[in-house]
């Protein structure tokens, strides 16, 4: 059976004209010297018209806060022969993440066969390499393919952020480990990628990827009864979604992956895994709870601010600093995540059966 490459499309807000009717235009590159945000949408962002949706939705929000200087970006998927599904299975499998098997409906044989064929196809997806040629590589290496130094790489990559939604996720995911694999290449150490790479700041929602062990700068906004994350990450969003109703908004540290959560984010609760909240006047359709309220502000913030930083050409290394105020405690949901992990893991503790003892 012939396999079929898969690929991107990156399309760019523009002022709508004849030429321009719905705002967008398809490119080829982003320049470096701009500020920028770019979205990376769900799986279903598979045509124009689905990527210009984001794009358009993320500049709205700037224009409401003033700022019309950051050139927005969004990315169409060409899966081509590979399964998403898989794919995001088979990154939660290395991250060694627990995955139940009814978020996949696939027989172990079909998924292997399917594994394979990727693997032996496309090792490393080729829409991520585009990716990383068209959004990456012109950050850290000159026309002619030489390295810049730290402070210009750091400082190139730092005037583009990176929106992700569900499949978004895995693929900023795999973009990072492409990205340190071609900088190992072009030899820069590691000290100099570590700093470079965590430049780059990610805003996840409802993110379908391993939360911890980031190499980009990665915040991540959820809802604990969004049931397409219920599956994965371990036991963090496993005891969430059978906790969901105890969830007060929290906020776990980088080490369980800069994570915001609250028990339930929209009223119409079949809504937990969509983005849709993040501008004020979306309540008109979807009403948010007063958790919601809550998560939803702290990730405006974060977006807003992320994008002050890139015009500024400011590098953010504090999730304090990006989400607190605007009806954000960030203090009050740190304390909060604190002791939400104590009572999990006393919970699971107490869950885990104790060896046999007896003769």
């Amino acid at each position: 059976m012939t396999y079929s490459q898969s690929g991107i499309t990156v399309i760019h807000r523009v002022p709508k004209s004849k030429d321009s009717p719905y705002g967008a235009n398809v490119i080829k590159s982003v320049p470096i010297d701009k500020p920028a945000f770019v979205v990376l949408g769900g799986e279903l962002t598979s045509d124009l018209r689905g990527a210009n949706s984001y794009a358009k939705r993320l500049q709205i929000l700037l224009y409401e806060n003033n700022i019309p200087s950051v050139d927005v970006y969004s990315v169409a998927y060409q899966f081509g022969s590979r399964h998403p599904g898989l794919e995001r299975k088979s990154l939660f499998k290395m991250a060694r993440r627990k995955i139940e098997n009814s978020t996949t409906p696939i027989t172990r044989d079909k998924f292997a066969k399917i594994s394979d064929n990727m693997q032996r196809n496309e090792p490393t997806p080729n829409y991520i390499k585009q990716l990383f040629n068209i959004l990456v590589r012109p950050r850290i290496v000159d026309g002619m393919n030489k390295p810049f130094n730290v402070a210009v790489a750091v400082k190139n990559v730092s005037k583009m952020k990176i929106y992700a939604h569900c499949h978004g996720a895995a693929a900023v995911w795999q973009l990072a480990n492409y990205m340190y694999d071609e900088m190992k290449k072009l030899g820069f150490d590691e000290k100099d990628i570590k700093k470079i790479q965590s430049g780059l700041l990610v805003i996840q929602h409802s993110p379908i990827a391993p939360l911890v062990n980031q190499r980009f700068f990665t915040i991540s906004f959820a809802s604990a009864e969004d049931s397409m994350m219920q599956h994965h990450n371990n036991y963090i969003s496993e005891w969430m979604g059978k906790n969901s109703g105890d969830i007060v908004p929290a906020f776990f540290d980088s080490k369980y992956g800069n994570f915001f959560v609250a028990g339930r984010l929209k009223e119409l609760a079949f809504k937990e895994h969509d983005y849709i909240g993040l501008l004020p006047s979306d309540e008109e359709l979807w009403p948010l709870t007063d958790d919601g309220k809550i998560i939803f502000a702290a990730e405006r913030n974060a977006i807003v601010r992320a994008a002050n930083d890139a015009v500024h050409g400011v590098t953010t290394h504090s999730v304090r600093d990006l989400t607190n105020g605007n009806g954000v405690d960030f203090d009050a949901l740190k304390n909060s995540g604190d002791m939400l992990y104590k009572i999990m893991i006393k919970d699971l503790r107490q869950q885990t059966p104790k060896p046999d003892r007896q003769k």
